[in-house]
């Protein structure tokens, strides 16, 4: 069900998005000078290297995201949960469900191959340099958190905890395990309408955290935790967070050391208002470049290599 009015960008996110001429610069930010063209403009880039993300508007087809999340409605229908009975939605613990789930190609008789769209695939390139992540059949749309309205209090902020991701291996300063974790919208996104809390900076105070820890690298749950004490609460709350917005078939681009939370959602009680997002991993082809001598670096291992 598309909702009636298309969700605002959030607040960062380049005005120009849609001007072909701003996505297909191929400049490139301060410490990646040799980025592949594709639909990131330098800004882009630049705020990615800086903030930690980065929006790609129409990141795959706005009608294969309302077909894979009617897939998903019927997902959670196996649960009694359904788009038209909000009174089913209370089936969800807290308004929330975690679904491990990971479709691939037509599972559920829905288009997931597409999400992952020529657009998508070159932005990575420019992310993380062509041929320098996994691009194999393993990929897929999984880890999802859906949030339904009319639950949560306001004002509106972070409510699960913010962490790191990859929560089963140490992580190093040079990790290929996640590269970029992509945030994947399959449904319109408005402001306090639960999209993911994004910390902006907290990459690189984790990049500090991990070069400081040398070769035997820090457990996923502990390095969230560090990071959390380093940044202090003042950065986790309030202005200082920024929500993850968009429309159905956009997608945020996250990097893999970013602090980040699951967050209220606060729109009104409506199926269109349930939001439905995953953050599937990108892995890295090979360890980041981060030496000095390792050549130039990605936007992905720029903020790394500088927190040195």
């Amino acid at each position: 069900m598309e909702s009636e009015k298309p969700a605002p960008r959030a607040a960062d996110a380049p005005l120009n998005a849609d001007d072909d001429a701003a996505q297909h610069s191929t400049d490139a930010p301060l410490g990646a000078p040799h980025v592949a063209p594709g639909p990131l403009s330098a800004d882009d880039l630049a705020q990615f290297v800086r903030d930690g993300y980065c929006l790609l508007p129409g990141a795959f087809p706005r009608d294969v995201a309302f077909d894979c999340r009617d897939a998903l409605w019927r997902r959670v229908g196996d649960l009694g949960i359904t788009a038209d009975d909000p009174a089913t939605w209370s089936l969800a613990p807290k308004g929330r469900l975690g679904l491990q789930d990971v479709f691939r190609e037509s599972d559920l008789g829905a288009p997931w191959a597409e999400c992952w769209s020529d657009r998508l695939r070159a932005a990575l390139d420019q992310l993380c340099g062509a041929g320098r992540w996994v691009d194999d059949d393993a990929l897929g749309c999984g880890w999802w958190v859906v949030t339904f309205p009319g639950v949560a209090a306001a004002p509106w902020g972070a409510e699960g905890s913010w962490h790191v991701d990859g929560h089963g291996y140490a992580h190093r300063v040079d990790s290929r395990e996640i590269g970029v974790l992509p945030i994947f919208l399959f449904s319109d996104v408005a402001a306090r309408g639960g999209g993911t809390a994004l910390a902006p900076g907290s990459h690189r105070a984790v990049a500090e955290l991990l070069w400081r820890a040398g070769a035997e690298g820090v457990a996923g749950p502990r390095l969230s935790a560090l990071a959390r004490e380093a940044l202090g609460a003042e950065a986790l709350a309030g202005d200082a967070v920024v929500e993850t917005r968009g429309r159905a078939g956009d997608v945020m681009l996250t990097h893999p050391f970013l602090l980040h939370a699951r967050s209220k959602n606060l729109r009104d009680v409506d199926a269109a208002a349930v939001r439905f997002m995953c953050h599937p991993a990108v892995r890295l082809a090979a360890p980041m470049r981060v030496a000095d001598d390792g050549g130039a670096p990605s936007p992905v291992e720029a903020p790394v290599r500088a927190a040195r």
